[in-house]
């Protein structure tokens, strides 16, 4: 009898799961992608790092010059910020040489035919709602359009949780985006995410072949949405009157309990923060190899998988907040504020010690380069660290 694993969702953590256990798992599973087709997926174009890419070729055999336009996706080789520091200047991605823009709903349309194809009968596919999860010892119970299905272990990538009692709320620098999509850029840094600093926050530029997403984020308590979008109009060219009506409304967020018993949270389930780097990418395909772990791998119980993602979580809040300590070229509310929160946020981590360590060049001892060393290895840290300007201990 096989072994059965269900994955709900099938947004960019969703595809991103079920390509890393079809991958992963042997002929003795079963993967099972269950999502509600009038369910909408956020049509914002997407950042990603090389985990993602490495998932989907090994997924879904994605080839770059040939499936490149099915997502309609560029090439992407680091992050350019722009008014962070007086020099524009690139990060390096978490880790390999190139990951890609995507456009989510292309992405959905592209997997799920691909996935069909090229893993037969190690997976299926059930279209519905899930109306009831069900957590026993010895299986999961899902309520499918009210049908009970029966599972061994289930991904919920279902997306923002509706009870946060098993969260931890972090303190909101920026809490709104207003989103905005142009025609293709041509300029020369197409094969950048752009992270732009302004006067009231900052905004992400998406290039994706067939358009350009923006994404203007700010904090509703230092600014209003009728100054922020005359800074958003500002920077991107496109009169206020114009302006596409997107509007998201946010908060950081991360369980403490990513896995309980039989059933794994990913996506937004487990965890959301400002898209700086496309940390979010990362810490899906991270909490999917805590989680093969513990079914295959290294066998790790409950506790240690939720303090290792927990880890993982923090670590990458405090990365994020290591941009804000040095602020940016603008010396405003937004900015004296971020510049607060980044030295509060680090404070609580180890992150100056690692960064530290760096500068002294004492960066072979292997328990630095895992998990806990915010992401990126040390080479690529200490180049982010010089980039911002890090150049003395802190």
């Amino acid at each position: 009898m096989k072994n059965k694993l269900a994955i709900i969702g099938v947004g960019s953590a969703g595809i991103l799961s079920l390509c890393h256990f079809l991958s992963n798992m042997d002929e003795t599973w079963e993967i099972t992608s269950i999502h509600n087709p009038s369910k909408k997926i956020q049509g914002i174009g997407e950042s990603s790092n090389p985990s993602f890419l490495n998932a989907l070729e090994r997924g879904l055999g994605f080839e770059i010059v040939k499936d490149l336009d099915k997502l309609n996706g560029t090439l992407k080789f680091g992050t350019k910020y722009t008014d962070w520091r007086s020099h524009e200047f690139i990060n390096p991605l978490l880790g390999g040489f190139m990951a890609l823009h995507f456009d989510t709903h292309s992405l959905y349309s592209f997997a799920m035919g691909r996935l069909t194809n090229r893993w037969g009968n190690k997976f299926k596919i059930i279209k519905g709602n899930v109306n009831k999860v069900e957590n026993n010892k010895d299986e999961v119970k899902l309520k499918i359009d009210n049908i009970d299905h029966s599972f061994d272990f289930v991904i919920d990538c279902g997306g923002t949780p509706k009870s946060f009692k098993s969260y931890k709320m972090g303190e909101s620098l920026l809490n709104t985006c207003l989103v905005h999509n142009t025609e293709p850029s041509s300029e020369p840094e197409l094969k950048h995410t752009g992270h732009i600093a302004t006067k009231n926050g900052w905004l992400f530029r998406v290039p994706l072949k067939t358009r350009t997403s923006y994404g203007y984020m700010y904090n509703t308590t230092i600014t209003t949405d009728k100054e922020a979008k005359k800074n958003f109009s500002d920077t991107i060219g496109i009169p206020v009157k114009d302006l596409q009506k997107i509007k998201y409304k946010f908060k950081p967020y991360y369980t403490e309990k990513a896995l309980e018993g039989r059933v794994l949270k990913n996506g937004n389930a487990v965890a959301f923060f400002e898209p700086m780097f496309a940390n979010s990418l990362f810490i899906y395909d991270t909490v999917n190899r805590e989680f093969w772990e513990h079914l295959v791998g290294a066998k790790q119980n409950i506790d240690k998988v939720n303090k290792n993602i927990v880890a993982l979580a923090t670590n990458t809040l405090s990365l994020i907040a290591f941009h804000y300590l040095g602020g940016s070229t603008y010396s405003t509310k937004f900015w004296r504020r971020a510049k607060e929160w980044g030295k509060k946020e680090t404070q609580k981590s180890n992150i100056m010690e690692y960064h530290n360590r760096i500068l002294d060049g004492i960066n072979k001892n292997s328990d630095w380069v895992t998990i806990h060393n915010y992401c990126f290895a040390p080479h690529s840290f200490a180049t982010l660290a010089r980039n911002l300007g890090y150049t003395k201990k802190f």
